[in-house]
């Protein structure tokens, strides 16, 4: 079997996109046994920090060499220099050199890729959606899950995510500013996918599968949000602007401070504080994430 491709999108900054990505990751990889390559594509590289120390990741891209910018350097230029195999960090995070989880890879991003999006439009290309898709495919069935952190847009790095992969998980804060955004987020990813219905073949639309609430706080405000999620949620599903199975996946994920302590450590929270509600969180949630999955 192929992996589940999943793209972790929010054209809003600040949601935990990446949080989501790397911590569901690991508990995926560390409690289920899933095997799990985290594809980063965001310059600001988040998720290659959280899994990898800034030294070990410089020493690694080398000036983006090994990294997602030179899948898309490689189909620019013409060149044809990315190696996964050298690429992929594999079994992350390592402490002292042994590895923490075992089924856990990273495919880390480089900071040159803030220059892709106008090197794309200056030159016009015509299919630049399958530059991910035609570099990755051949690894697919390595993994149980892929994930595409992407940045908190949906440009042209973001729709290779998207034609890469099968379907699309959307992290929000449950407030009104990021729930303001959601029906126009599903309307853009159904464009695209229209869009590029002809050039997919059989692999499904990336239509949202699921929504995840992050930095959830127990008041009046948040829990009238997720409310107003599932019924906004309800509506979209009714227009088919999501998968037909589409679900808000819960628990919440609280906002704690174990898991933004996380990053300082480079380690997902289910080991920089194993027995910490962080932890108990992410571990819930990757149970809730897997069984969905599995169901689709």
């Amino acid at each position: 079997m192929s992996a589940n491709t999943i793209a972790f999108l929010n054209f809003k900054g600040g949601v935990g996109k990446t949080a989501t990505a790397v911590n569901i990751g690991a508990a995926l990889a560390h409690y289920q046994k899933q095997r799990v390559l985290i594809v980063d594509l965001d310059p600001q590289c988040n998720a290659s920090f959280w899994l990898m120390p800034p030294a070990d990741w410089k020493a690694h891209v080398d000036g983006g060499k090994n990294s997602t910018y030179q899948i898309f350097q490689d189909q620019i230029m013409g060149t044809h220099r990315f190696d996964f195999e050298k690429a992929v960090v594999r079994a992350v995070p390592r402490k002292g050199g042994i590895s923490q989880i075992s089924r856990l890879d990273i495919l880390p991003a480089a900071v040159e890729l803030i220059t892709i999006e106008d090197r794309i439009h200056q030159n016009k290309y015509a299919r630049f959606f399958e530059f991910l898709h035609q570099a990755l495919k051949p690894y697919y069935k390595e993994y149980d899950y892929i994930f595409f952190d992407c940045p908190p847009n949906v440009y042209s790095i973001s729709k290779n995510a998207l034609y890469a992969a099968e379907n699309c998980v959307v992290p929000y804060v449950p407030d009104f500013l990021s729930l303001s955004g959601f029906q126009l987020l599903a309307q853009q990813i159904e464009q695209f996918n229209d869009r590029i219905s002809g050039f997919k073949g059989i692999r499904r639309r990336a239509s949202i599968v699921a929504l995840l609430a992050s930095h959830y706080k127990p008041s009046k405000a948040h829990d009238q949000g997720l409310n107003e999620l599932e019924i906004t949620l309800h509506r979209l599903k009714a227009e088919g602007l999501t998968h037909h199975d589409a679900k808000l996946l819960l628990p919440p994920i609280r906002h704690l401070a174990d898991v933004a302590e996380s990053t300082n450590e480079h380690m997902p929270v289910i080991l920089h504080n194993p027995t910490g509600r962080g932890a108990d969180d992410y571990s819930q949630i990757a149970k809730a994430f897997h069984s969905h999955f599995q169901s689709l």
